[in-house]
């Protein structure tokens, strides 16, 4: 089953994330949404989150459970392929030390604008792939009714 990566496309390193994200799931098992857009923000209702939620962690939605912060990371990392599926050994991490690590780096964030390259916006070779994988308030109700 798909799932729907909600992020803050106003930020570099998310957007960053994204991409790579992008790179290492040929199987599509993710579609992405900006916390901002429609999208994002019907998912976010769906997952009975607050629409804010989005601006300060990726949320991870499949229609019946909403996973944040690093369970959202472990719940990525599971769908992709080795060896990046091992990255779920954080689970083994207790959450509060997992996610103080999270909210540390998180607070760093709006220090990578969008337009760095180091992170930024998806390129050139990804930009097909990024609007393909955009999720739909379609996709967003398919999963709700799943």
């Amino acid at each position: 089953m798909r799932a729907i990566v909600i992020f803050d496309g106003g930020c570099g390193l998310c957007n960053g994330f994204v991409a790579w994200l992008l790179r290492h799931d040929p199987d599509g098992r993710f579609l992405i949404a900006g916390s901002a857009g429609a999208p994002g923000a019907a998912a976010l209702a769906a997952a009975g989150l607050d629409g804010g939620v989005a601006e300060s962690t990726i949320v991870v939605w499949d229609g019946h459970e909403a996973l944040t912060r690093t369970d959202a990371l472990a719940r990525i990392a599971r769908d992709l392929r080795w060896p990046w599926r091992a990255a779920t050994f954080i689970r083994a991490v207790p959450r509060p030390v997992r996610d103080a690590v999270y909210d540390a780096v998180a607070r760093r964030r709006p220090r990578r604008p969008v337009a760095d390259p180091a992170c930024g916006v998806p390129p050139a070779d990804l930009q097909a792939l990024w609007r393909a994988r955009l999720a739909s308030e379609t996709d967003v109700e398919a999963l709700a009714a799943a």
